[in-house]
């Protein structure tokens, strides 16, 4: 019996390593250019709040006019719940502005630090690829968050 109870104890503790190293390396952030910020402006298509990440949708308009749709990695919902978003939080046919750090392979998409809303309120659904508090800090004393039109690119850090 003794045997029995030291095998289980032992293949109880391999899975719960091996899970608990899954979980903390479930996401690299590599593929986000975290140097930079990337403001995108436009209408709200679809909000995902899922997990394991949320997933903003918007139909933004290119340095051309046309319309091309951007989705955006937000926060667990866990998390995101933390930082007062919720599946409410985001409506179709809201206009937005998102800052985010933009794919590096170029694709029409990133990983959102903060987005502001009609209401001019911002919300901040981010994983943890940002400080956002010190970003719109940064955003705002320089007059970016005014100022900077649609698919303006801004450094992440002070240089």
């Amino acid at each position: 019996m003794k045997k029995t109870i030291a095998v289980f104890a032992a293949v109880a503790s391999a899975g719960i390593a091996l899970g608990a190293g899954s979980a903390l390396a479930h996401h690299s952030f590599a593929m986000f250019d975290l140097s930079q910020h990337m403001l995108v402006e436009g209408t709200i298509t679809d909000w995902h709040f899922n997990n394991p990440h949320s997933w903003l949708y918007i139909d933004s308009p290119d340095a051309d006019g046309e319309v091309q749709q951007w989705g955006f990695e937000g926060a667990a919902r866990v998390h995101a719940i933390r930082q007062g978003v919720d599946g409410t939080t985001f409506r179709q046919g809201e206009f937005v502005r998102v800052v985010m750090s933009p794919l590096r392979d170029g694709r029409l998409a990133g990983a959102i630090c903060f987005v502001v809303k009609e209401d001019e309120s911002i919300v901040q659904p981010n994983d943890g690829v940002c400080n956002a508090p010190q970003t719109i800090e940064r955003w705002q004393s320089n007059g970016w968050l005014e100022n900077a039109a649609n698919l303006d690119i801004h450094p992440a850090a002070d240089e």
